[in-house]
């Protein structure tokens, strides 16, 4: 005999595990949109280091603006290290770091992935057992009638 009550808990289960998939879904998107606006910046850093002295260069702002700059002699880039400090270095140094956080991020992205099909496979689990207790229940409701 199916117990009601525990149904009900198994549907509030389950609702709680759609919402977690939902959090990690939007977790994963800013994760990805990270790693990619660290390729970006790793790509620009080794183009600036290749450029001549004295070329003119975009400079993206964000927003969609952009300041127009001439390449110097001495390539250096300004580097956030965390805590509100910040750093010139080599530009090569500074793809390094940009690089390593993005393979950080992208661990990170992965056991996101891992975590949301570990609970994409326990929701469809707990959701083939409610719905075979949801059918036996109602098979037991017409056979009291």
């Amino acid at each position: 005999m199916v117990n009601e009550q525990e149904l009900q808990k198994k549907m509030m289960k389950l609702e709680e595990i759609k919402n977690q998939i939902e959090a990690l879904s939007s977790q994963k998107e800013m994760v990805q949109s990270m790693v990619e606006e660290h390729e970006k910046a790793s790509k620009a850093i080794t183009n600036y280091s290749k450029e001549e002295e004295g070329k003119e260069l975009l400079v993206s702002v964000g927003g969609n603006a952009h300041i127009p700059c001439k390449v110097s002699g001495e390539r250096k880039v300004l580097i956030g290290l965390g805590s509100d400090v910040s750093a010139l270095t080599e530009p090569e140094k500074a793809v390094n770091i940009v690089d390593t956080r993005k393979k950080e991020l992208t661990q990170t992205r992965t056991e996101i992935e891992n975590g949301i099909n570990r609970l994409e496979g326990e929701f469809r689990k707990l959701q083939q057992t409610v719905q075979q207790e949801y059918q036996q229940m109602q098979l037991e409701a017409q056979q009291n009638k």
